[in-house]
């Protein structure tokens, strides 16, 4: 229950406590000017309270309105870092082909260079011997 429902309840209790009490009492006052005078400030009740409504559901879209953009901006991010990993992911595919061969040709002059090595002690036992 809302604050204005318990408000509005509150003077509708009120004003039925007064009718009871003027009609058992006997009151020459009118009954049509309070309940004119009420039903006034029932309307205005109901109007402020409906302004209030109006406010707070405007303030409300805002919001969403805000949420949503920073959605939009957030997924926008979103796609440009993805299209920024898939470049990257070429790239260092390229780069572990590149790596790959530079293993490879790195084992191959290893090879050339421990075969020279053996050649020289070869050559050097040939002509010492």
């Amino acid at each position: 229950m809302t604050p204005n429902n318990t408000t509005i309840r509150r003077r509708k209790n009120k004003l039925h406590k007064e009718r009871k009490s003027q009609l058992l009492n006997g009151s020459k006052s009118n009954p049509k000017d309070a309940s004119s005078n009420n039903a006034a400030q029932e309307a205005r009740d109901i109007t402020s309270s409906l302004r209030r409504t109006k406010t707070m559901m405007q303030q409300e879209l805002d919001r969403m309105s805000n949420v949503t953009e920073t959605i939009d901006r957030d997924g926008q991010m979103l796609q440009e870092t993805k299209d920024e990993h898939i470049v990257m992911k070429g790239g260092i595919k390229g780069a572990k082909g590149s790596f790959a061969r530079l293993k490879l040709k790195d084992k191959e002059d290893d090879i050339i260079f421990w075969s020279s090595v053996v050649f020289f002690y070869i050559a050097v036992f040939y002509v010492l011997w």
